[in-house]
């Protein structure tokens, strides 16, 4: 605690002696971090306005890489914060990949008298969307998560009033995959009181992890039926949480430290390998030291399990203090796993990938220029993706920043991570927040569809936090992003195996590699340092189709300098030198 304090000390000496490279008045832009919103605000619409709720066609939008199709739900509303962290709104059913369930919360009218989730379901992989009712179909309720058990039924919590008890956490499952029955479970209050903004993972045919917060931060697990009982953590509460189950059952639970003095904005993970009943020591992934240089994670924390069973963490980091937050500095998006970088967190995304806006207007819902991760994998291989949330220089009439989505991803369990790219259109103008992947996404055919759930409101800001009233709806979008990270650049056979040299060259920290396939062939391509090191496998002894082929390679991790490409295919060798210059 007394070395948090005097590190704080020695940053506000640090900003005052003008070190900080930033605007006077943008480092005074101070926001508090801890205003959330629990679901209860009930306005009065003084100016009886009434919302006008039609669906948006959005074509599909050709990214430098994928394709991004959108889906009209017809769940539209006016209480547009979906969450006070990262959402968790979409489930692709791994054995059953074309049915896609969602839920999204929402209120169609101005002031919030009546606020509900929805529960949303595709049989089609996306393409269409059906409303089967809201989940309770009694009561208030809000901030839903989504996922599933292994026969297909969805498993849904929110917090809600149902059957006369306090706002809490409830649980419920469906009858089976697309039934729209749901049977609730209530693991009642924690002893410090009631707790809400649920996270739930389903786990086999009938067990459950969630974790909530208020009053304290807990998990609970339900097995044969019985709430094994409110578990406190040392956590931050609203929602700065995630979990996920790794196919060898792992539980895998990444969450922000406590607000005490001690784990302040820093980000932890823990396992659990009995559904929840024990967890292992918390590790500290990323440590706020306001000495070094006061960069801490604010409320964006997601996580996936990979199918080689290792934890994959992305959080949003910023510059923080015990005062607030700076929404006009810049924020970068990152990674840890100790399957990449030896456990050291790498960038995934940040001011020389995504373009740069100050964050402005209604900013105390703690969103920052770049931020809110969501991260998922493939069904089977190495494939991870990531989106996320970045300002689009586009602002409102209070000066609320507009914000779209942006996207990346990874054919070798994380090891590199494709080059971000925009996925929503940048007309009609629109405020895109919000965004959730799925935490499994199907893989077959030697591609993977990417499932995404995302809020697409026509005015900037959150309106329960203060911003002008606008009509959001639910949108869902969907990618097909090829297995293993090659993508095709063309399926004309070519005269002969080739590699190219990649291009840029040098580089920073991303180029593209591309090559030339003759016949269908084992293909592996490596990458090495001056000193014949190994430093990343982009491509693994995969079965790659003739044509001509690309891959990215991120050197996020590695010093200036000369590196060495190599590309294997069947009797086919050729290395070619490139130059990383940071």
């Amino acid at each position: 605690m007394l070395k948090k304090l005097l590190s704080f000390i020695a940053l506000a000496v640090f900003i005052t002696a003008g070190i900080v490279n930033s605007k006077d008045d943008i480092l005074k832009r101070t926001e508090k971090t801890h205003k959330v919103s629990d679901g209860s605000e009930i306005y009065e619409n003084s100016k009886n306005f009434q919302p006008k709720f039609t669906s948006t066609y959005f074509p599909p939008v050709q990214g430098r890489i994928f394709d991004y199709i959108f889906s009209q739900t017809g769940v539209f509303t006016v209480y547009d914060l979906q969450s006070n962290g990262v959402p968790n709104q979409i489930w692709q059913n791994p054995f059953t990949p074309n049915n896609v369930h969602a839920t999204f919360m929402y209120s169609t009218e101005a002031g919030f008298a009546s606020r509900n989730c929805a529960y949303l379901f595709s049989n089609d992989g996306g393409t269409t969307w059906t409303f089967l009712g809201d989940v309770p179909n009694t009561g208030r309720s809000g901030f839903p998560s989504i996922s599933g058990y292994s026969n297909g039924a969805a498993v849904i919590a929110n917090h809600n009033n149902t059957n006369g008890t306090t706002t809490r956490a409830k649980t419920y499952f469906d009858a089976g995959a697309g039934f729209g029955v749901f049977t609730e479970s209530d693991p009642g209050d924690a002893t410090s009181g009631p707790v809400i903004w649920p996270r739930v993972a389903g786990i086999g045919s009938d067990k459950q992890i969630i974790v909530c917060s208020q009053g304290g931060s807990f998990t609970n697990a339900l097995i044969n039926g019985t709430w094994s009982g409110w578990s406190e953590y040392p956590g931050e509460p609203a929602e700065s949480y995630a979990l996920s189950v790794a196919p060898n059952g792992t539980i895998g639970h990444a969450y922000i430290g406590a607000e005490d003095g001690i784990n302040n904005n820093d980000v932890f993970y823990r396992s659990s390998t009995d559904n929840g009943l024990n967890w292992t020591v918390p590790e500290r992934i990323w440590d706020w030291n306001e000495a070094a240089d006061s960069l801490g994670c604010l409320r964006g924390v997601s996580l996936v399990m990979g199918n080689n069973n290792q934890p994959y963490v992305v959080f949003n980091i910023s510059l923080l203090t015990l005062a607030g937050f700076f929404p006009e500095l810049p924020s970068s998006i990152r990674l840890w796993s100790p399957a990449v970088n030896g456990g050291t967190p790498v960038i995934m995304a940040d001011q020389s990938t995504v373009p740069f806006f100050p964050n402005r207007g209604s900013v105390s819902d703690a969103f920052l220029p770049l931020c809110r991760p969501s991260i998922g994998r493939s069904s089977t291989g190495g494939g991870l993706y990531c989106a996320y949330v970045a300002t689009t220089g586009e602002y409102g009439s209070d000066t609320s920043a507009y914000y779209a989505v942006w996207f990346s991803h990874s054919g070798n369990n994380g090891a590199t991570w494709s080059t971000p790219e925009r996925v929503t259109p940048a007309t009609p103008l629109r405020d895109w927040r919000f965004v959730s992947v799925s935490q499994v996404n199907n893989t077959s055919a030697g591609s993977t569809l990417v499932q995404m759930l995302v809020q697409s409101d026509s005015l900037a800001g959150t309106h329960v936090n203060g911003a002008p009233i606008g009509n959001g709806e639910a949108i869902g979008i969907r990618t097909i992003v090829p297995k293993v990270g090659i993508t095709n650049i063309s399926s004309v056979v070519p005269g002969d195996f080739s590699l190219a040299q990649n291009f840029p060259n040098p580089f920073n920290p991303t180029t593209s590699i591309r090559f030339d396939i003759r016949k269908t062939s084992n293909v592996t391509l490596k990458v090495f340092n001056a000193n014949g090191q190994e430093v990343a496998t982009l491509v693994n002894n995969e079965v790659v189709t003739p044509g001509t082929k690309e891959v990215t390679f991120t050197g996020n991790d590695l010093s200036s300098g000369i590196y060495f490409y190599t590309l294997l295919a069947g009797d086919f060798k050729e290395t070619k030198k490139m130059m990383l210059i940071r």
